[in-house]
């Protein structure tokens, strides 16, 4: 049995983020993305995982960025995108994105996070549940921002 999974850091990638930005901004200019801490999902749900999380109190870790806006902006997140991994069609994902403050948002449709000019340090935590046992391998998430001014 495996108690967890060895699994990729997730990664934000700054290209899918700036495509975002352009897409919805429809500037460029708007916001810049940074990663400053990638996170690393773990396998979670009893001694067979069935479940990838990023949640530190279960041995995972969310991933940082900074935002830096040069208007106050509205952020929605996507439902997190496989990007390596064995496949499979999650039962139920989250992804949630908090700020130092306490604002948030997260994948489900709750109200976009607002964001000041300026930069803000982001937080953002994945939750993926296969609803069946997981396969054993290197699993990789992306997200992907909607910024509107």
């Amino acid at each position: 049995m495996i108690p967890r999974l060895a699994l990729v850091s997730i990664f934000i990638l700054a290209i899918t983020v700036a495509l975002a930005s352009k897409t919805y901004a429809q500037s460029t200019d708007t916001c810049t993305f940074s990663q400053t801490s990638s996170g690393e999902l773990v396998g979670d749900g009893g001694t067979v995982p069935t479940q990838l999380v990023s949640f530190s109190s279960v041995g995972g870790s969310p991933t940082q960025i900074s935002v830096n806006c040069k208007e106050p902006v509205n952020l929605s997140v996507s439902e997190p995108i496989q990007i390596a991994g064995p496949a499979f069609n999650p039962v139920s994902s989250l992804v949630t994105v908090e700020t130092a403050s306490g604002g948030s948002t997260n994948s489900r449709g709750s109200s976009p996070l607002p964001l000041p000019v300026g930069t803000t340090p982001l937080v953002i935590n994945l939750f993926i549940d296969k609803g069946s046992l997981l396969a054993p391998g290197n699993y990789r998430y992306g997200i992907k921002f909607t910024i509107v001014p």
